[in-house]
């Protein structure tokens, strides 16, 4: 089934051209339902729909008995989507906070955490001026969407990672927005002065978690910007806080990992001399930290 013609896993009948959009959702299907959910499913399908065909998910169910003109690119995503690669990285983009970005596999997929992360933000600094570092940038998402909704606010990413940095960079001429990108470890170097807000969604995953991770994320997600240092969990919350205090950094929004937070909390609290306040996140987990 998975040979680059669709059509023999439909029929083999002599009069049968091309394969229908009908008959191609059911091996679509077919094909994927051992590895995904129901749902996952679907939403794979109209994604390829309007990437492959241009569809929206309202004229896409107009189009049943509309022949397949590119069986060829729809059994190729279907055989990557056999790997567990994310389909973001297929298509090379993912939405986040309403704009469109590039990804690849030099980037973390943004994720809706990540996007109550950037809310969070919003709701509590209402300062029209504002001067903001995301940490780990990745792909640019947090600070490309901090500029978006604040477009007075000095926004600026770094990275330890080029690949990562060049994505970034890509987004925000794409998206023109005014975000400064650079290179930095935040374990050796702080370049930035006057900084009111660090913004940071580190790598915070302990390896010995790795088992724990779907296949999609730990086969094809880049391990530098998921796992921590071995038998660190906290190495880059504690560098990143030790910067703020040094720096005289003002406010420090964390994501973490969604785990118990007690030891995190209070390794921080013997470097940073304020409050810090944890929140939950969509899923009543608790996600986020604040340090004021």
């Amino acid at each position: 089934m998975r040979s680059g013609n669709i059509r023999a896993g439909f029929s083999k009948s002599a009069h049968l051209c091309r394969v229908t959009h009908a008959q191609l959702r059911q091996w679509f299907y077919a094909q994927l339902t051992e590895k995904y959910d129901q749902g996952e499913l679907e939403s794979m399908y109209h994604w390829c729909a309007e990437e492959i065909e241009g569809w929206s998910r309202a004229q896409l169910y107009l189009q049943h008995e509309t022949q397949v003109k590119d069986e060829k690119q729809w059994s190729e995503v279907v055989d990557r989507l056999h790997t567990s690669e994310p389909i973001q990285y297929i298509f090379g983009k993912a939405s986040f906070m309403g704009l469109e970005l590039e990804v690849d596999s030099s980037v973390l997929i943004p994720r809706p955490e990540t996007e109550e992360l950037v809310t969070m933000v919003l709701e509590l600094e209402k300062e029209k001026e504002l001067s903001v570092v995301d940490i780990g940038t990745g792909s640019g998402c947090i600070p490309l969407a901090l500029k978006s909704a604040r477009n007075k606010w000095m926004v600026m990413g770094c990275d330890i990672s080029v690949d990562a940095l060049s994505v970034a960079e890509k987004n925000a001429l794409t998206l023109a927005l005014n975000v400064e990108f650079n290179q930095v470890d935040v374990t050796q170097d702080w370049p930035y002065e006057g900084i009111d807000i660090i913004v940071s969604n580190p790598p915070y995953i302990p390896e010995e978690l790795s088992d724990t991770l779907d296949k999609n994320v730990l086969e094809h997600e880049p391990h530098i910007a998921l796992f921590s240092p071995k038998n660190d969990p906290i190495y880059f919350f504690r560098h990143i806080t030790e910067v703020a205090v040094r720096a005289g950094v003002k406010r420090v929004y964390f994501e973490t990992h969604a785990t118990d937070m007690g030891d995190l909390v209070s390794q921080l609290a013997k470097i940073w001399n304020g409050n810090i306040q944890v929140r939950q996140d969509m899923g009543a987990k608790d996600r986020f930290l604040i340090l004021s």
